[in-house]
């Protein structure tokens, strides 16, 4: 490779012949726009509602997912952690980790449960219910601003939209939809 130039140090060689052969067509990678993929969206409206969160928040220690598992374990006094996770859409390890910081800094409390003793349950503190005190009206205002620049008669079907994206609620035209 020491006489190679450049680009056939970078590129493999298959596709270094490739290249001498006939040039790739890449119209479809020219033509191709990210800012249409609604993947490529979502990821950026989730970037843009996790630093409005961060700006009203950051300050208090606390990310939107501890938010959702103080809410969702208030809501629910002593699920196990599966539970839980799979109520904010955590995978266990992460829920796991997290969970236990929450626990060390006094947010939460959680004890073997008596059905499974594998199973830990999962209980608010009074300091996780002081922070979600504190935390949930300043919540409304990051929520606004979040979606702020729609206009106002497209905010309900967009909340929508992403509840069925979410698997949160069933498509139109589906046999749930369909029965009412």
């Amino acid at each position: 490779m020491l006489d190679a130039s450049p680009a056939e140090i970078r590129m493999p060689r298959t596709a270094t012949a490739r290249r001498a052969a006939s040039p790739p067509d890449t119209s479809i990678i020219d033509a191709f726009v990210l800012t249409d993929v609604v993947s490529h969206l979502l990821r950026r409206a989730h970037f843009r509602a996790e630093e409005l969160f961060a700006q009203e928040f950051g300050k208090d220690g606390l990310t939107p997912r501890q938010k959702a598992l103080l809410i969702t374990a208030h809501q629910n006094p002593g699920a196990n952690q599966n539970e839980l996770a799979e109520r904010i859409a955590l995978d266990r390890n992460t829920f796991a980790e997290m969970a236990a910081r929450m626990v060390t800094n006094g947010y939460l409390v959680r004890d073997r449960s008596p059905d499974d003793a594998r199973a830990w349950r999962i209980f608010v503190t009074p300091k996780g219910v002081d922070a979600l005190l504190d935390m949930l009206p300043r919540d409304v205002g990051v929520e606004a601003r979040l979606i702020d620049p729609l206009p106002d008669e497209y905010r309900p079907l967009f909340v929508k939209c992403l509840k069925i994206l979410a698997g949160l609620e069933p498509a139109r035209g589906t046999a749930a939809d369909t029965d009412k």
